[in-house]
């Protein structure tokens, strides 16, 4: 992983940085190793990178690239060829299963067995999303606020969650009823809980 850090930092052909380098094979597996090795701040800094290649030099509200900005992806980073092109977008997925944290559990099948793990990085301050399963919406939504961090989650029937709240190693505040706390993982309170809606409230401490 640290490895992989240093490549990404040290990426800077057109200068600025960081930057990735896997092109389109490479580059879905260098976000989805970043986001499991908790280096999901790395994400973020290349989030925040515009200059060319990157996402910021295209697409986003401060493009280089294109000052008038782009709603789609474009099919190369130098805006060449297609501007509708989804084949450098993994950067999305980590939106849904990395800010927000929506993801199957581990090892389950069909969505019934969900995990709710939202990465805050950054200046962030909020973020939300929702995933169709084939058992019905589930929802997340986190706001930083005041030195709270807030999660807000929404499980269909017939599911069940496993949530990390990110709490600076202590426990949270849960508001509605059914939420099991499982322990302490590094710096995530964790719980168990099944359909319906759930809130929880914790210290927002600094971290990854």
């Amino acid at each position: 992983m640290d490895a992989l850090v240093e490549l990404v930092h040290a990426h800077r052909p057109f200068g600025g940085g960081p930057h990735f380098s896997g092109g389109t094979i490479g580059l879905a597996p260098i976000v989805r190793a970043l986001h499991a090795g908790g280096r999901d701040d790395v994400l973020w800094d290349v989030l925040q990178e515009d200059t060319r290649p990157g996402y910021g030099a295209t697409s986003w509200p401060r493009p280089t690239a294109n000052p008038h900005g782009l709603t789609t992806v474009p099919e190369q980073w130098d805006l060449g060829h297609s501007k509708n092109h989804m084949i450098l977008l993994q950067i999305e997925e980590w939106f849904h299963s990395g800010l927000v944290g929506i993801r199957r559990a581990p090892g389950s099948a069909g969505y019934s067995e969900l995990l709710i793990d939202p990465r805050p990085v950054g200046g962030l301050t909020r973020a939300e999303g929702s995933y169709h399963t084939p058992y019905g919406v589930v929802s997340a939504r986190w706001l930083r606020e005041k030195g709270r961090f807030r999660l807000d989650v929404g499980l269909p029937p017939d599911t069940t969650a496993q949530v990390r709240v990110p709490t600076a190693g202590r426990k949270a505040q849960v508001a509605g009823d059914g939420a099991v706390f499982q322990g302490i993982r590094g710096d995530r309170a964790t719980y168990g809980v099944a359909s319906g809606r759930h809130g929880f409230v914790a210290y927002d401490g600094e971290g990854r």
